[in-house]
């Protein structure tokens, strides 16, 4: 080819190229699509949600009625947990005050916590042990705490929830009141009937009804309604009757004193009819006498004067008997009418 007509060509195919202004087009290849971001992985030292079971123990010198109370409250805050899959009760042997021991009855019934509630003294303590590691995990404490078991129970629930409930426990309040007593919880008014959803543990309930004030503990527990009735005030007195219509008493019946006047008289021919009888007692003894010393002197014979004399003498103690019996009947007689009418 001729040396003209190469340089020709060259410059017939350099110069369009030189004179493009437009970008370059990208080539036709598909872009991969962006990946989506996946959310970061948690760490496996999280413990999922309700996995753990744990056991309750409660130590102290508590009533039954309120150590039972107190374990029921134990596990109906114990659910609320995030990570407690149940509570069990413990069997542990008494006394048993150390971790070394809570952790054994913990192993024994197979759970991977224990909480410890320990009553002494009004003062309530809670801890929450580990039985794998061997570690104490969380602990707290409260003072003045009331035996009753309403307030016990209560007081323990709060502590459970404050160590192992983050999101709060509560429990339903009701208080009802008569017409005209104002209330107010924890220093928030309270309507009387007014349901209200407060926090687990011991409140005051403050009363006030005219210028009468006063101030009540009123325990809250989770697992039920905490109902409160307050008494009606006390109905006034009833007003005195008129003096017209109080009824006269009944005059007294007047006893009747003939009675005792026949019993003195009757008292009195009791004691002359005895002495009657003395003095024919008396006459008997002397003609009887008499007549037996007669009878001796005249050899065992009895003349007829001295048949007389043994005569007179026999009627004479006849007669100071039958005296002596008739003093005898109107003596009692005078005392039935002196003493019995």
């Amino acid at each position: 080819m001729k040396p003209r007509s190469l340089c020709a060509l060259v410059l017939a195919l350099a110069l369009p190229a030189l004179a493009q202004n437009q970008p370059q087009l990208e080539p036709l290849v598909p872009r991969k699509p962006s990946q989506p971001q996946l959310p970061p992985i948690e760490p496996l030292s999280r413990p999922p949600r309700g996995t753990v079971l744990v056991g309750v123990l409660v130590l102290g010198a508590l009533p039954d009625g309120v150590s039972s109370q107190m374990v029921e409250g134990l596990r109906a805050v114990l659910k609320l947990a995030p990570t407690v899959k149940d509570a069990v009760v413990l069997d542990a042997p008494q006394p048993c005050t150390k971790e070394a021991c809570w952790i054994m009855a913990g192993a024994a019934a197979n759970v991977g916590q224990v909480i410890v509630a320990a009553f002494q003294g009004g003062s309530l303590r809670m801890k929450v042990v580990d039985v794998a590691t061997r570690k104490q995990l969380a602990q707290a404490q409260r003072e003045r705490v009331s035996s009753i078991p309403d307030e016990a129970t209560a007081s323990a629930e709060a502590l459970a929830c404050q160590l192992l409930v983050p999101a709060g426990c509560t429990g339903q309040v009701v208080v009802d009141a008569p017409e005209g007593v104002e209330l107010s919880l924890d220093g928030q008014v309270l309507r009387s009937g007014q349901s209200r959803m407060v926090p687990v543990g011991v409140h005051t309930l403050r009363i006030k009804e005219g210028d009468t004030l006063s101030l009540r503990l009123l325990p809250v527990l989770h697992e039920r309604t905490n109902a409160l009735a307050l008494g009606a005030p006390p109905a006034p007195a009833p007003a005195a009757a008129p003096v017209a219509a109080i009824a006269p008493a009944p005059a007294p019946v007047p006893r009747r004193t003939w009675t005792r006047t026949a019993g003195y008289v009757t008292a009195g021919v009791a004691v002359a009819a005895a002495a009657t009888g003395l003095y024919f007692g008396a006459k008997s003894r002397s003609d009887l006498n008499a007549a037996e010393s007669a009878y001796r002197n005249n050899g065992g014979v009895y003349q007829p004067s001295d048949l007389n004399t043994l005569q007179s003498g026999n009627s004479a103690a006849h007669t100071a008997n039958a005296l002596f019996i008739a003093s005898g009947v109107l003596l009692a007689a005078g005392a039935v009418l002196t003493f019995a009418f």
